[in-house]
C-alpha cells in the first residue's frame, strides 16, 4: 500500500479500519524441495492441545495430506507440526493461536500449500485472517486465526486512542513533525537483521517514522493477545526490537476466566435467527451495565451458557529497546477495575520521532495523556458485549 501524511487531522479516523489494511509485498520462495515433492502422502489425525483449544468444534475441512514416510531429513515431530498449522489455516477455527517448530525449508513449503489453498478456495490475499508468521531464529511457524472483538477492539481503540493525543500535541508544536508519523495496520513486515533474517510478522498495529534519509522507519509495535501466551508476546517482542528494529514495543495482555467453551446444546426453538440475535443483544446489554455498576466485567451468560467469561486482568506493558524491565499499567486486576488507573501507560512523544534531531525542529518531549477509565469503561465494556453476541451468533447460525 502507499502511505500518505497526516493522518489524523480533520477528524479522519484513519485507525477505524486500521485492522483490514494489508501489505501486498510478495515473500520470495526458495526452490527448495517440498516435503510433498519429497514422499508419498497419508492421512494422519492429531489431537489439540487444551491450551490452544477455545472450543470443542470440530473441523469443516478434509484432513490435511502429509508424507506417508519419513525421510532421514524430516522428524516426525516437524511433519506433524506441518500438519497441525496447515490444517488450523485451513480450518481457521476462532480464537486460536498455535506456534510449532519447523525448519524454514519446511515452512517455505507451508506457505506454498496454503497460497495453493487460498488460491483453489478463491481466498483474497487482503483478508486478514489466519495469519501465517515466522520466527527464523526460534525456527518457530505461528498461525493466528480470526479474532472476536475483545482482541480487535482492545488493539484497535488502544491505537485510536494513542493515535489523537499524539496528532493533538504535535499539531500545536510542530504541525512538519506531525505530517511525519504514519499510522498503518496489520501490515505484514520482514526482517533482513542477522539471526531474524527471513522472519515475518504482522502486528496490531504500528507508527512508521517518515524519515528524509532513511524512508519511512518503524518507531512502535502494538501487539494484543491473552496473558496465558505472555511468553509468546515477550518472543514477538523480541523479534520487533532485534529483527525489525522497533524503538517501542507495547504489549496489551488480556484474560477472560473461564476460556470460552461451544455448548453442546442445541436451541430447537429458535425460529427466527435475527429476531433471536436482538432478544440476545437486548439481554447482554443490560446485564453488562449490572455488571459494571458492581465493578465487574463479567461473565455475560444467556439461555443457560456463558458466552463470555469475566475479563479478569487487563494490563499493559511498553518495553524500550535496552530496557530489562517495561513500564507496566494495571487497567482490571481479579476481575475488578483497578484502583490506581493513571492517566498515562509510559508512552512519550520522543518515541515516535527520529533520534536525528540536526535540521529539524526541537520538540519537547512529554508522557502522551491515555484516558485508561474511558478504553476500560467504554472500548472494553463493548467488546465484551460483541465478542459475546458474535460467538452466540455463529452458534445459532450454524444450526438454523
Amino acid at each position: 500500500m502507499k502511505y500518505g501524511r497526516n493522518k489524523f487531522r480533520n477528524g479522519r479516523a484513519l485507525h477505524t479500519n486500521l485492522s483490514h489494511m494489508r501489505d501486498h509485498q510478495l515473500l520470495r520462495v526458495l526452490p527448495l524441495p517440498s516435503v510433498a515433492d519429497q514422499m508419498s502422502r497419508r492421512r494422519i489425525s492429531f489431537a489439540w492441545s487444551p491450551e490452544l483449544t477455545a472450543s470443542d468444534e470440530k473441523s469443516n475441512t478434509a484432513p490435511v495430506a502429509v508424507p506417508q514416510e519419513i525421510s532421514l531429513r524430516k522428524d516426525k515431530n516437524e511433519i506433524s507440526n506441518y500438519a497441525k498449522a496447515l490444517q488450523l489455516l485451513k480450518d481457521n477455527t476462532p480464537e486460536q493461536r498455535l506456534d510449532v517448530h519447523l525448519p524454514y525449508c519446511m515452512y517455505l513449503d507451508l506457505q506454498e500449500s496454503w497460497s495453493k489453498f487460498k488460491e483453489e478456495m478463491d481466498i483474497r490475499e487482503e483478508q486478514k485472517y489466519p495469519r501465517l508468521s515466522y520466527n527464523s531464529l526460534d525456527e518457530i511457524a505461528t498461525v493466528v486465526t480470526i479474532q472476536r472483538a475483545l482482541h480487535e477492539v482492545a488493539a484497535s481503540g488502544f491505537i485510536i486512542e494513542v493515535g489523537k493525543r499524539i496528532d493533538e500535541y504535535l499539531l500545536s508544536h510542530s504541525p512538519q513533525e506531525a505530517d511525519r508519523i504514519v499510522p498503518t495496520g496489520s501490515t505484514t513486515k520482514w526482517s533482513n537483521h542477522g539471526k531474524y533474517a527471513k522472519s515475518s510478522k504482522e502486528p496490531d498495529g504500528s507508527f512508521l517514522y517518515d524519515d528524509n534519509n532513511d524512508g519511512l522507519v518503524l518507531r512502535v509495535v502494538f501487539e494484543a493477545g491473552h496473558s496465558e501466551h505472555y511468553g509468546r508476546l515477550l518472543r514477538d517482542k523480541d523479534m520487533w526490537m532485534k529483527g525489525m528494529n522497533a524503538k517501542v514495543v507495547v504489549l496489551i495482555c488480556l484474560k477472560e476466566s473461564p476460556r470460552f467453551k461451544i455448548p453442546h446444546t442445541v436451541y430447537e426453538d429458535i425460529e427466527d435467527v435475527d429476531l433471536e440475535m436482538a432478544r440476545m443483544k437486548q439481554h447482554i446489554h443490560k446485564l453488562q451495565q449490572r455488571n459494571v455498576e458492581k465493578g465487574f466485567y463479567g461473565p455475560v451468560e444467556y439461555r443457560n451458557h456463558t458466552w463470555f467469561g469475566t475479563l479478569s486482568e487487563t494490563f499493559v506493558e511498553v518495553w524500550r529497546a535496552g530496557m530489562k524491565d517495561p513500564v507496566k499499567s494495571w487497567l482490571i486486576k481479579d476481575g475488578r477495575e483497578y484502583e490506581c488507573l493513571r492517566p498515562t501507560i509510559g508512552l512519550k512523544i520522543s518515541d515516535f520521532l527520529s533520534d536525528a534531531t540536526s535540521g529539524r525542529p526541537k520538540v519537547p518531549d512529554t508522557d502522551i495523556y491515555f484516558d485508561s477509565y474511558r478504553y476500560v469503561r467504554s472500548r472494553l465494556v463493548r467488546a465484551i458485549e460483541v465478542t459475546a453476541e458474535d460467538r452466540y451468533n455463529h452458534f445459532i447460525a450454524k444450526r438454523h
